[in-house]
């Protein structure tokens, strides 16, 4: 199995600190955020790591030369950022023929890359997106689902409300390589707005992988904060 770790993004919100160092290698817990992301993805059975970058990548590039594992990740440059999935679509030659993990880099989860892939499997989905539970869904990408844990629907920026709650984007993915190769090389595509809407409108099957608890998305001074306090 292998994985993409998705770091390109110029980590804007966390103002001076993303403009100095990458938002995948600000330190959480003592290490690089990417070291622990390395580490939960080989923890779960990822053979190989691809790593897309694009604000400060001549740092990603330096700390995964000096990694113990730099035999096993691969670095792609984006000249021009291609969104989450298009810059996947990008890394495609590097990720394989079996369906492969794809992880937000500044999201912190905890859940089993095999129970993911075992619910991938059991569905033959082209996609499994990792989803939790929760009434703050201001700036979250929502998801819709139906009783037997099919995707209905997806919105951005909290949208899509059921009742008192709705189903958040965790930002851990299982793909099919059919589903990305689909789409367009070199063209910027984001998952939630482009990609997995348009996949069932064409009649692909998404289902949704639900998490215990929230996962912490480190974009921000204030989360980034809490996931300093959550791993000391």
């Amino acid at each position: 199995m292998n994985a993409m770790i998705l770091a390109a993004g110029r980590g804007t919100r966390l103002g001076e600190l993303g403009r100095t160092v990458p938002k995948i290698l600000v330190d959480v817990g003592d290490e690089p955020l990417l070291a622990r992301q390395i580490r939960y993805l080989k923890d779960g059975g990822v053979e190989r790591i691809v790593i897309n970058a694009h604000h400060l990548a001549d740092q990603i590039e330096r700390f995964v030369a000096e990694h113990p594992l730099a035999e096993d990740i691969d670095v792609v440059v984006e000249p021009e950022l291609l969104g989450t999935a298009g810059g996947v679509r990008n890394a495609l030659p590097y990720l394989g023929e079996d369906a492969f993990v794809v992880l937000y880099g500044d999201v912190i989860v905890d859940e089993p890359i095999g129970a993911v892939s075992e619910t991938h499997r059991s569905a033959k989905a082209a996609a499994t997106l990792t989803v939790y539970r929760t009434a703050e869904v201001e700036g979250k990408g929502t998801v819709q689902i139906a009783h037997d844990g099919t995707v209905t629907a997806f919105a951005e920026k909290g949208a899509l409300r059921v009742a008192d709650h709705a189903y958040v984007n965790a930002g851990l993915y299982m793909l099919e390589p059919s589903l990305v190769r689909e789409l367009p090389a070199g063209v910027a595509l984001d998952f939630g707005h482009d990609v997995f809407p348009a996949a069932l409108r064409r009649g692909r099957t998404i289902v949704a992988h639900t998490l215990a608890a929230p996962v912490i998305d480190m974009g921000t001074p204030a989360m980034l904060d809490l996931a300093r306090n959550r791993m000391q």
